[in-house]
């Protein structure tokens, strides 16, 4: 092949200013639903100075045309592009190629493609200068037998190739390594006058998964995917910036640093002044706002490439109740008054030095509500998040009312409107979540309403494609956030039809099952983080689903493509299967229908297998559930039976009895977490615990969040390994913790914060129990206003020697069967 470049020196390249915004070209469509100006109207209340906050945008004068030719192996076109050009353009030039090569099937192409920024292709567009386009806008056109491609830059040029290979010849990118490239023999350009003009109306787009950005930026580039958690290379045209991410208070002003000397600057709840990321700052502090100011200006100055920084809130409702935030709050409306008050005062100081950074602050939880007096400034953008809303019912359907008064309600509040939006089962990635019917209902109510930014949040922390469908979510998402008025179930079917071939029926049978059950159930309220499918899913439903489901898993077996994408497309039915082991008791005549003749353990075996496959190393978020969890509660649960692993985690804990033989697991390893966030209990690390992880629940419940139930059957005594956190500044006073036996064993046992104050663990004895079945040992905080923190490490247990001639049952230790 012959690459042929025009290359056009950079060292007399002059800056253009920006300009207003041009009518659309008009469009030849080759996809249903496609309108190159579909997002004139979200645009227009945004100004230029928000557009031209972004990477300056350069021409190069062109002083002289030199032909370079790289010989290759056959002629398949001329594609002229500038040595020197941006990386993004120079890789869009190599796509171009690639995929040109494939469609043609290597036959020679008589045509000359045009790709990037050059005045040649400014007057064949009919522009006075390229910085009227919107951020990301695509352009190509077909001119006298010559093809031109171009956009905003940085990325735009590389979409343009994205754009016109999906309209004008059907190919798809469905996954990273999955796409659909129709031969066209012989190749044909689209007719002379094709034009296409096109810019989404969401200038920063992310469907958070893993497998679009983590680890495939390449592919989130071809899906659009620009934002700031996309760590793409400037070659696949970089991304948006955001410095601090979200919940910056105490990243910005931690207590660890500031609060010893500066205890005023933090909240004061119920009477005390509290530090950390369980609660907020004291938004009337002047000096507190002097330091985030400069703290700020740092961040930003450590950060020049950055446009956005993040001063929000922390994950938590305990804002502060001083007398002069309430006196703030009675005086101005809400809690979203006194934030955008401190908000606006940084981005004014930010505004002066950094014209071009703009200030993004939360509309989260109990700042949801738009602020009664208070307005924020033109450099400040609001994040609305949606997280109370009921996940299995679009944001504008009755059963989310609030939730979009309120979105409306922001509009003409706030210049600049980004979405948070949850697409997901946090407490349980794979779980069934279907959300199918309204994804692109969802996006089109955001554009409508005038959002310039959605962050879809799915399943991206570590959990690979193990959770529930993830490839079609990110490969539907996608589109839809690059274009909402396409059909979303026309992307479902043509996702597929294509990725699944013949095991499609199985997967639509999933589908059909699930959005159907939850259809009959529009009371229920789940919002983003149940912990299983019970409100809406019945076991009748729940074995017969994946009865049809797992047809298709045993047909497709052998087959080396279909078999491992229907095996994990089975995953999430499966697991929601499997935790509900109640289904598989004993005598299989007794069960349901379609489970007498299943093996649960053998299930287990099957999700072990896929999970890896799928590289799923957490389920829950916040590194709550790591699937060899997952996998170990399930081989200890067949029914009603309990199993145990025997072993022995860590070292002998001083202070237990010499002559007894003892064991001990991790709570990470046999316990469940209940609760819904950081602020009722978390898996943290810890290098003091017994393995560098524990579980730590804040001191602001007093509920049984910890259960460890994978219990050994027999007389033991019972210990645990536990600590607490002190508040800065206070004493180890009065009770930090309970724990015991539930429902047979010790009453439960109050733990004195004197007596487990500090960085290590203290081994204390909960006392004999007559372990059996449906039993567990839990753990819970005490309202104390001394206490940050309690963290818990292990489960230890000692089987007194012939203690009452009772006889120990012991499971032999389970071993995995090795991967076919």
């Amino acid at each position: 092949m012959v690459f042929f470049f025009v290359i056009l020196p950079s060292c007399l390249s002059p800056f253009l200013p920006g300009l207003p915004s041009s009518p659309p070209l008009a469009a030849n469509d080759k996809l249903a639903g496609i309108r190159e100006d579909s997002n004139n109207s979200s645009q227009n209340h945004m100004d230029s100075k928000f557009f031209n906050a972004f990477p300056t945008r350069r021409i190069f004068s062109v002083l002289a045309v030199i032909s370079l030719f790289i010989t290759l192996q056959s002629l398949i076109a001329n594609i002229s592009v500038a040595p020197a050009a941006p990386a993004a353009v120079q890789t869009a030039a190599r796509e171009l190629h690639k995929y040109l090569a494939a469609i043609s099937g290597d036959s020679e192409i008589a045509a000359t493609f045009h790709v990037g920024q050059t005045p040649e292709a400014l007057a064949v567009f009919g522009l006075d200068s390229w910085s009227e386009l919107r951020p990301d806008e695509v352009l190509y056109c077909v001119k006298d037998g010559e093809v031109w491609l171009a956009g905003d830059a940085p990325r735009g040029t590389l979409y343009a190739i994205y754009e016109f290979l999906e309209r004008e010849y059907g190919v798809r990118f469905f996954t990273a390594d999955d796409e659909l490239v129709p031969v066209q023999s012989p190749f044909r350009l689209p007719p002379d006058g094709t034009s296409v003009r096109y810019a989404s109306p969401f200038f920063q787009r992310s469907a958070a998964y893993t497998t679009i950005n983590n680890e495939h930026p390449d592919f989130a580039a071809k899906m659009r995917n620009n934002y700031f958690y996309v760590p793409s290379a400037e070659e696949w045209g970089g991304f948006n910036g955001l410095i601090g991410w979200c919940h910056t208070f105490e990243q910005f002003l931690p207590a660890d640093k500031y609060y010893k000397a500066h205890p005023e600057w933090y909240s004061l709840w119920h009477g005390v002044r509290l530090g950390g990321p369980q609660f907020q700052m004291c938004l009337t502090n002047r000096e507190m706002r002097a330091e985030l100011i400069k703290v700020v200006l740092e961040k930003i100055k450590e950060n020049p490439n950055c446009h956005f920084i993040s001063v929000s809130q922390n994950d938590n409702t305990h804002p502060c109740q001083c007398r002069e935030c309430k006196s703030f709050i009675k005086k101005h409306g809400n809690e979203t008054d006194l934030l955008l008050d401190c908000v606006n005062e940084v981005a004014a100081v930010v505004a002066e030095e950094f014209p071009n950074v703009f200030v993004e602050t939360l509309a989260y939880t109990y700042t949801r509500q738009p602020p009664k007096t208070i307005r924020p400034l033109d450099n400040v953008a609001i994040r609305y998040c949606t997280i109370e809303a009921a996940g299995l019912a679009p944001v504008d359907s009755p059963r989310n009312a609030m939730l979009a008064e309120e979105i409306k309600a922001w509009q003409p509040i706030a210049k600049h409107t980004m979405i948070w939006n949850y697409v997901t089962d946090f407490a349980r990635y794979y779980l069934p979540h279907p959300n199918w019917t309204f994804l692109d209902q969802d996006l089109r109510f955001f554009r409508d309403n005038n959002a310039i930014s959605i962050f879809e949040q799915g399943s991206f922390n570590h959990c690979g494609r193990a959770a529930d469908l993830t490839d079609l979510r990110a490969y539907v998402v996608s589109r839809l956030l690059w274009n909402p008025d396409l059909d979303g179930q026309a992307l479902i079917h043509e996702f597929v039809d294509h990725h699944y071939g013949p095991a499609a029926p199985y997967v639509y049978a999933y589908l059909d099952g699930v959005t159907a059950a939850s259809a009959r159930h529009p009371e229920c309220l789940d919002n983003c983080y149940p912990h299983n499918t019970d409100k809406w899913l019945s076991d009748p439903e729940r074995a017969e689903i994946w009865s049809q489901v797992f047809a298709g898993v045993e047909k497709f077996a052998d087959d080396p493509v279909y078999g491992p994408r229907m095996a994990i497309a089975a995953l999430p039915i499966t697991m929601d299967l499997l935790d509900h082991p109640d289904l598989f008791i004993p005598v299989p005549e007794e069960r349901l229908q379609q489970l007498r003749q299943v093996d649960f353990d053998k299930l287990v075996d099957f999700c072990a297998k896929y999970l890896k496959l799928a590289g799923a190393e957490e389920l829950q978020e916040s590194m709550g559930l790591p699937a060899n969890q997952w996998i170990a509660n399930r081989r200890s649960s067949t029914g009603n039976e309990v199993h145990i692993t025997w072993l022995s985690e860590g070292e002998r804990p001083i202070g237990l009895p010499e002559d007894e033989n003892w064991w001990g697991w991790n709570a990470e390893t046999i316990g469940v977490l209940y609760g819904e966030s950081l602020l009722t209990i978390a898996l943290c690390n810890d290098p003091n615990a017994v393995g560098g992880k524990a579980v730590r629940m804040p001191n602001v419940h007093n509920e049984w969040y910890l259960q460890m139930s994978r219990l050994p059957v027999g007389i033991f005594e019972l210990y645990l390994t536990v600590r607490c956190q002190l508040k800065p500044g206070c004493k180890a006073e009065g009770a930090a913790m309970t724990c015991g036996n539930y429902p047979a064993g010790p009453v439960t046992v109050t733990l004195d914060s004197a007596d487990i104050a500090g960085e290590e663990y203290k081994l204390v004895k909960l006392g004999m129990s007559n372990l059996g079945k449906a039993q567990y040992v839990y753990c819970a905080p005490v309202i104390n206003d001394n206490v940050e923190s309690i963290w818990i490490d292990r489960l230890i247990v000692i089987r007194p020697q012939d203690k009452d001639g009772i006889p120990l049952k012991v499971i032999e230790e389970y071993q995995p069967p090795a991967d076919n």
